[in-house]
């Protein structure tokens, strides 16, 4: 589905009968998303209106997750092609796929800088579920968030200073931000449910997030500072993996 943050006229752009989940813009006039529509998941692309869907990938394995580069031009995505979640580099027409990690760690969740240099993601690395940052060619490996509690699901801020992730080192999946350099830690949600899926918009002054603090998964904005938190979906279904155009 897409929508405005006025919440007005949603469409629904892939309508078909599989599910197709992990929507993320890729420069302003395409979609990069998941589809289990030719049995495993796979990266698709069609563009802003929902024509011309192409499919991607074809590993053999689940692909899914996918992030797409600043200039468009490539996806940064997870894949079990090798035996466990890895995360994976191509050109946003599906050629070049390169695998970046290497270990027997679950990566996933990665996305991009706002200059395209460094990539952050979701690692078992040392042990729990901690977010990284390496070189977008791989490598340089740095553990940002260094705590005993679960983080996952970070995203870049477009101005390239800070990380939002989803943390469950208070008990609850809670929204925070972190600077790049491991200070300036900062709590945004405090619900007591479960807040996840962190997405800033192109300014970083909106950050949207999935929570079921409602009863049911819904899609919720709030101002980079975690203020103005407001229901954007408010419906019986289940709402998440929200991405905001870039």
């Amino acid at each position: 589905m897409i929508t405005g943050l006025d919440r007005a006229n949603p469409v629904n752009l892939t309508n078909h009968l599989a599910s197709d989940m992990d929507p993320c813009w890729c420069g302003n006039e395409n979609l990069a998303f998941v589809s289990d529509r030719d049995g495993d998941l796979n990266i698709y692309m069609m563009s802003a209106d929902g024509a011309s869907q192409t499919r991607l990938t074809d590993s053999h394995g689940a692909d899914f997750a996918p992030s797409c580069s600043p200039d468009g031009g490539q996806i940064v995505y997870t894949s079990t092609a090798d035996g466990n979640d890895e995360i994976y580099v191509m050109n946003s027409d599906g050629s070049g796929q390169m695998r970046l990690t290497s270990d027997s760690a679950t990566d996933n969740l990665a996305a991009w800088s706002s200059d395209g240099s460094k990539i952050v993601f979701a690692s078992t690395w040392d042990g729990n579920w901690e977010a990284y940052l390496m070189d977008s060619g791989g490598g340089g490996l740095v553990n940002l968030t260094n705590d005993p509690g679960e983080d996952s699901s970070p995203a870049w801020s477009p101005n390239g200073s800070q990380i939002a992730f989803s943390s469950n080192r208070n008990g609850f999946w809670e929204i925070y931000v972190i600077n790049t350099d491991g200070a300036g830690f900062a709590q945004l949600t405090i619900s007591g449910l479960a807040n996840t899926a962190p997405a800033w918009n192109a300014a970083g002054s909106i950050i949207v997030f999935q929570t079921n603090r409602d009863g049911n998964d819904e899609i919720y904005w709030m101002t980079s500072d975690g203020s103005l938190q407001t229901n954007l979906t408010t419906n019986v279904a289940a709402d998440g993996a929200p991405n905001l155009e870039r």
